[in-house]
């Protein structure tokens, strides 16, 4: 019961950590198909804070991962040596994960509730498609 919650953990946080690969590659590959306005400017992409954030999630994501792997791999073991990559995983989600993925969502939907335009100009939807925008601004 207890490995299968281990392998469900594992499995989860692998579909998590792909998503978020997969949504970063496609928010790099926008510049080379169209002209994204603020990418050539000072900063590029990570003047964003919703793509730093989309960075972030997928770093954390992907140590996730690799604690888990590691965790089962020490249960088949009988050893614990992921002290390390396991403190450092539960400090970046409470220092940077957790604390930049909920200011982002909340300000991003605020701010676009309050007016579009200080956020996501009308102009960004023929260039950034919207799965993208709600996978930068709400799946965090």
């Amino acid at each position: 019961m207890v490995q299968d919650r281990r392998f469900n953990t594992v499995v989860l946080h692998f579909i998590i950590c792909a998503w978020y690969v997969f949504t970063v590659a496609q928010n790099m590959a926008i510049t080379s198909l169209r002209s994204h306005p603020g990418v050539s400017a000072f900063g590029g992409r990570w003047k964003y804070l919703t793509f730093i954030n989309l960075v972030l999630q997928a770093v954390f994501f992907s140590i996730c991962f690799l604690a888990d792997i590691g965790q089962l791999w020490d249960k088949v073991k009988e050893k614990q040596s992921l002290s390390t990559l396991v403190s450092f995983r539960d400090g970046l989600f409470s220092v940077l994960a957790f604390p930049v993925g909920t200011f982002v969502v909340i300000s991003f939907w605020a701010l676009y509730t309050y007016d579009r335009e200080l956020v996501f100009p009308k102009h960004l939807d023929a260039i950034i498609p919207t799965w993208l925008n709600h996978a930068m601004g709400v799946l965090h």
